[in-house]
C-alpha cells in the first residue's frame, strides 16, 4: 500500500476527514500537514519511506490522530515512537542525514577549540574515562536555539559554535560537553525514552561539574546575546 492510500484508509476508519500524504526530503525526522480545499495534506520525512509496515502503519495512525486531534487507540502510535529513535532506523539513514544537516561540522577541531581535547578532559575528570568517544561536531546555529545536543542513536555530541572562541571561558565548553555526556549516560541505562528530561536527578549531577555556577552564568549570557539578534 502506498503512503497516500495508507493515509487515506486511516482517515476513513477514524471517520475523519479525507487525507492524502507523500515522502519529502526534509533535513530532520519530521512531518507537516495542511489543509488543502476539502483534505488535509501530509508531507513525511522520507527517511521512513523504506520502514517496516508495522511503522509505517503505526506512524500513520499516530499523525492522523494528531492532525484531526483525534485519541489514537492504545498501541497504536508506540511502534513508530520507539522506531523514529532507534539505531534500526538512524543507522539506515545516518548518510543522508549528515549529508543534510547543514548546520552540522563533522570536525572537533575548530579555529580556537578542540572538542576532542575537551571530551577528553571531561570524560578523564568526570567519568573516570568510561565513556567510548562520541561522534563529535560543532552546530552553526543560533545559540538562542540550542547550546548543544546529544542524539543517541548516531552517539552524536554538537556543541554550538558560538562557544569555538577565545572570548568564551573554556570551563562554559567543557560545562556543554559534561551535560550532553550526561544525556549519553541517561540514554544507555537501558530504559526507552521519547525525549530529553532534566530530572531532579539530573539537575544535582549538573551540580557537581566544579564550575558549574559560573559556566550556567555563561550559558543564559550567550543565549540572550543569541536571542537579541534575532530581534
Amino acid at each position: 500500500m502506498d503512503v497516500s492510500s495508507r493515509f487515506e484508509s486511516v482517515s476513513k476508519q477514524l471517520g475523519a476527514g479525507r487525507a492524502t500524504a507523500s515522502f519529502y526530503p526534509y533535513s530532520e525526522l519530521k512531518h507537516t500537514w495542511k489543509r488543502e480545499g476539502d483534505q488535509v495534506v501530509f508531507k513525511i520525512s522520507d527517511y521512513l519511506k523504506h520502514s517496516p509496515e508495522d511503522v509505517l502503519d503505526s506512524m500513520t495512525w499516530y499523525l492522523v490522530c494528531r492532525a484531526f486531534r483525534k485519541k489514537c487507540p492504545n498501541g497504536r502510535a508506540e511502534r513508530y515512537l520507539a522506531y523514529s529513535r532507534s539505531t534500526e532506523l538512524w543507522c539506515k539513514v545516518k548518510g543522508l542525514y549528515l549529508g543534510r544537516s547543514k548546520s552540522l561540522i563533522l570536525e572537533p577541531r575548530g579555529m580556537h577549540r578542540d572538542l576532542s581535547t575537551v571530551f577528553n578532559y571531561v570524560n578523564s575528570n568526570y567519568f573516570a574515562s568510561k565513556i567510548h568517544n562520541p561522534v563529535l561536531a560543532w552546530v552553526s546555529e543560533s545559540p538562542s536555539r540550542r547550546l548543544g545536543f546529544y542524539f543517541a542513536p548516531l552517539r552524536l555530541l554538537a556543541v554550538n559554535k558560538t562557544f569555538d572562541s577565545e572570548l568564551v571561558p573554556r570551563y562554559a565548553l567543557e560545562f556543554v560537553v559534561y551535560h550532553e555526556l550526561l544525556h549519553h549516560l541517561d540514554a544507555t541505562d537501558g530504559r526507552p525514552r521519547r525525549r530529553v528530561h532534566h530530572t531532579k536527578s539530573f539537575k544535582e549531577q549538573e551540580n557537581l561539574f566544579s564550575s558549574h555556577s559560573d559556566a550556567e552564568r555563561w550559558l543564559r549570557r550567550i543565549a540572550a546575546a543569541g536571542r537579541a539578534r534575532r530581534h
